[in-house]
């Protein structure tokens, strides 16, 4: 019982009902899997009660300064790129946000995750995301891939810290400069990367992009660790991204609860550890989406530890 949660004391009736139903419908095979609300009521999602995330989404639903960075920065007609889809908390928010005349591309080479994010989608009728097997990474090719089960789904990799308990999988590989089309990229607005890893390996794949006077914005997971096992650093990432034009801001919460973004200079380890960079050419987008700039805007960018979502 996570007691700490806000949500406690936001409805304390509503969460100690659904924590308590949670406990029942947990010993019952046919009631553990139930459809939840997600994105403030704006899409469905299918919780797992087995799993650590699926209970979060049953309990407490999932609120994130990154998923409010996403809501937004996105408007009608965007396209947006979730590299590491797993089973959609992004591309449910992203495909809400661009509607039907935009489009979301999902990428998630886990088999079984992949099911559960198709199953997502259908759940809301999101016929304009596009879910893609393939993983993202510096070009095409074939590559060995640790598929988790359960609660270790995010962790799925190229290389795991610990590969126990998970499945080799042999999957394809695609560098996004090869498989974004011509079209799409005029309406490029944003491209997510939680990888694992293998964000270095994705963004070099992805150089023709980014480059440009008019590079799309990036959400990017920055976890050394996984970065090292994979012969990457957070420091090669920080400098591929300045050399590229990006400033490099952190999305964080103010005191009421409002997205913000900290300069790396002034937020460079914030309490609580969250690892995700946000990197941008234009700071007038998010300005222009509510979201205000707290710090200088010269990014020098800095690295954390990962959230617990449990």
């Amino acid at each position: 019982m996570n007691l700490s949660h806000p949500e406690w004391r936001r409805e304390p009736v509503h969460t100690a009902w659904r924590f308590t139903t949670s406990l029942i419908r947990r010993r019952f095979v046919r009631l553990r899997q139930t459809m939840v609300l997600h994105d403030e009521g704006r899409s469905k999602m299918i919780a797992d009660l087995r799993t650590a995330l699926g209970l979060r989404l049953y309990r407490y639903g999932y609120r994130d300064p990154d998923l409010d960075l996403v809501r937004h920065l996105l408007c009608p007609g965007d396209v947006f790129v979730d590299g590491g889809a797993n089973v959609g908390l992004f591309s449910l928010v992203a495909a809400a946000c661009v509607g039907a005349e935009g489009k979301v591309i999902a990428f998630e080479p886990a088999p079984a995750t992949r099911e559960r994010l198709a199953a997502n989608l259908a759940l809301n009728a999101f016929d304009w995301v596009e879910l893609r097997a393939q993983a993202l990474a510096g070009g095409s090719g074939q590559v060995e891939f640790v598929a988790f089960p359960g609660d270790g789904a995010g962790l799925s990799s190229f290389a795991p810290a610990n590969p126990q308990g998970g499945h080799v999988e042999t999957v394809d590989t695609v560098a996004l400069d090869e498989v974004i089309a011509e079209p799409d990229r005029a309406r490029l607005t944003l491209i997510k990367l939680d990888l694992e890893g293998a964000e270095l390996h994705a963004l070099q794949g992805a150089a023709d992009l980014i480059a440009t006077e008019n590079a799309p914005d990036l959400l990017i997971e920055v976890e050394p660790d996984h970065l090292a096992r994979q012969g990457a650093s957070a420091i090669a990432l920080r400098e591929l991204l300045i050399q590229a034009g990006y400033l490099l801001f952190r999305p964080e919460w103010d005191e009421s609860g409002q997205v913000i973004l900290m300069s790396t200079i002034t937020g460079a380890t914030p309490a609580g550890g969250r690892p995700n960079l946000y990197a941008t050419k234009n700071t007038a987008r998010a300005q222009r989406g509510g979201i205000a700039i707290v710090g200088s805007d010269a990014g020098v960018g800095g690295v954390g530890g990962k959230e617990s979502t449990s």
